[in-house]
């Protein structure tokens, strides 16, 4: 490459590698620093594209997968398998380069109508595995960047209080079973987190829980947290510690014949009890709501919560914010005299 001048401006001779030519270019800069700059920028666009690898969507699916088992939590994981599971079986086993925003639209607007949170989760996923094959020079671009959802109303997070919760208890028949809910009250952890805990991470002296990674176990985000112990939390704990307990006490808190219990089991049992109590639109879920919405309501910072919870971002947290606005002006009626 070099610069000559003529007419009072700048122009750039240069050999195209790609085109296997000599080229010349008017910078339209009448001054060396300026054409100097329109090089570095020229240069950019002359860069090689990266070659495209030609891959089927199982097979993506599959290096895909590897990659995120070894990197995200249980959970996440089951959520991408479901969402390639339901993207394959609407396009079939085609070359991802192949996907074109009318067939993708037509996938979500089809997911849409038969579940709008489904539509939403599956994009999510689906857009940040479609990433990672344009990083691995599968695609030029992400088509499902392209894809715009409609917006989804948001709801304010159901709760329920103690008394609610000991109401849904009653129709638990298994002892083990309304532990494990009352533990899941009281911490507001994740039922993976919760299936996952261990004697180990217990400080009954301290009376903190610490909700660590283990090799067997990732919490979403990979972050850890300590989880205060309540009295009644504290109470059940005492009663249910084990009185045979190997040095490690590597043994699960909640455990079926010293297994992990079945996430699935967990919810469904808990669904069924909350049916029979009326609360229809109750999920286990929603027991982590209670947590979060029970110790906004008493005036614990917004940020407190979000750290018990172990949120990355205090605007997840901020979902229950509406009840701090709904207790101060609880607080401003106690100015009001009687007239």
């Amino acid at each position: 490459m070099f610069l000559y001048k003529r007419k009072g401006v700048y122009y750039l001779k240069y050999f195209n590698e790609f085109e296997q030519k000599e080229k010349r270019v008017s910078t339209r800069k009448t001054t060396k620093k300026e054409a100097i700059e329109f090089i570095s920028e020229l240069k950019n666009t002359l860069k090689p594209k990266p070659v495209i690898t030609q891959i089927s969507l199982q097979d993506f699916e599959k290096e895909y997968m590897e990659y995120v088992k070894l990197r995200c939590a249980a959970e996440y994981v089951r959520t991408v398998q479901v969402s390639f599971n339901m993207l394959r079986q609407f396009t079939g086993n085609e070359l991802i380069n192949s996907f074109t925003y009318p067939l993708l639209d037509r996938f979500f607007s089809e997911t849409y109508k038969r579940t709008k949170q489904g539509a939403r989760t599956y994009h999510i996923a689906l857009r940040s595995a479609f990433n990672k094959a344009v990083q691995w020079h599968y695609l030029p671009e992400n088509p499902f960047a392209m894809i715009k959802l409609p917006k989804i109303p948001k709801n304010n997070p159901v709760f329920i209080t103690e008394t609610e919760l000991n109401a849904i208890l009653e129709n638990v028949k298994n002892t083990a079973l309304r532990d494990f809910y009352t533990f899941s009250f009281h911490t507001g952890m994740r039922l993976s987190e919760v299936i996952n805990c261990k004697w180990s991470q217990v400080d009954l002296s301290e009376a903190i829980i610490r909700v660590t990674n283990t090799e067997e176990f990732t919490t979403k985000g990979k972050t850890e947290r300590i989880v205060p112990i309540n009295k009644t939390l504290m109470s059940l704990l005492q009663r249910i510690y084990p009185k045979v307990m190997d040095i490690s006490r590597q043994q699960y808190i909640f455990n079926n014949h010293g297994f992990r219990y079945n996430a699935d089991y967990i919810s469904h049992k808990f669904k069924d009890a909350a049916v029979k109590s009326g609360f229809t639109k109750v999920h286990f879920h929603n027991l982590r709501h209670s947590f979060a919405s029970n110790m906004v309501k008493r005036g614990v910072p917004i940020f407190s919560v979000k750290e018990l919870l172990g949120h990355k971002a205090v605007q997840t947290t901020m979902i229950y914010s509406h009840l701090t606005v709904d207790s101060l002006k609880e607080a401003v009626k106690t100015l009001e005299t009687n007239q």
